[in-house]
């Protein structure tokens, strides 16, 4: 026996690690809270070694939050800030810790920059409407289509109200750009909303990618990374892009309450956010 050890010590060895190893992983993933656990900082670390261009929705759909109940408060006007009416629900609503992001960031732009605003907060109820209004416009067009198809189309038209809608319906996330005092961007090499190349994007148009980021990574926002205009502070994207698993703290300002529909859960205060 002893000598069979000595000649086969190496083999041992490894057979040995490996049942420790099963082992581990066996009482690590036993759970599917484990698992998901261990998938979140998988994918996490793929996404900092740079093997993968964003973290998988599914994982930050898992990123829990601890809602502060923060007050929402209509956007004040600000010398800086340009609101574009034809993309964003009126009133503009933001937590009022990510308002007053807005506007440090807004006051540290040059002379002749603004921000202007696309999107912020976006109501459920104002939502399942323009969804029934598309589902209802590619339908009469296409009476042939089948629901799986149809439901697939105006999916890249309007978010899905009963899924996520990307942090916007928690007021934490915001879409905007860098424009002139006229209202028009500078070159992003794509408007807002718009599908582009990264590969054919010019120095300047990367440049200007790379201020915008920089603007608002300096008040805490993250970026997503297929979108150049799409910022968050404190929602799920927030939490996962910045490693905090269980960080979010701000879920949804609206609720489904008692089959009543949604309402709004997080109070509105218009007057708590002003300019100096």
């Amino acid at each position: 026996m002893i000598d069979y050890v000595k000649y086969n010590f190496e083999e041992i060895l490894f057979i040995t690690v490996c049942l420790i190893i099963l082992a581990f992983l066996f009482s690590v993933l036993r759970t599917k809270k484990s698992r998901h656990r261990i998938g979140y900082y998988l994918n996490f670390i793929v996404y900092k070694l740079g093997l993968r261009r964003h973290i998988s929705r599914r994982y930050i759909s898992r990123i829990h939050v601890n809602e502060n109940y923060e007050h929402l408060v209509e956007l004040a006007k600000h010398p800086k800030i340009i609101i574009d009416e034809g993309t964003v629900e009126m009133p503009v609503l933001l937590r009022k810790r990510v308002a007053m992001k807005i506007y440090k960031v807004a006051d540290k732009l040059p002379a002749d920059r603004c921000l202007k605003i696309y999107s912020a907060f976006r109501s459920r109820i104002l939502l399942y409407e323009k969804w029934n209004e598309e589902i209802n416009r590619v339908q009469s067009d296409n009476l042939e289509v089948g629901r799986a198809e149809l439901l697939s189309i105006v999916n890249t038209k309007v978010n899905n109200p009963h899924g996520s809608m990307g942090g916007h319906d928690s007021g934490g996330a915001v879409d905007l750009s860098i424009c002139d005092n006229n209202g028009i961007d500078i070159d992003f090499g794509s408007k807002y909303h718009e599908r582009y190349n990264k590969a054919d994007l010019t120095k300047e148009q990367n440049d200007n990618r790379k201020y915008l980021l920089r603007m608002m990574k300096s008040q805490g926002f993250v970026n997503h990374p297929d979108q150049w205009w799409h910022f968050s502070y404190g929602d799920r994207m927030w939490a996962a892009y910045k490693g905090k698993r269980m960080g979010g703290i701000y879920g949804s300002a609206e609720k489904e309450f008692e089959n009543m529909g949604y309402v709004r859960i997080i109070k509105t205060d218009t007057t708590s956010v002003n300019v100096k």
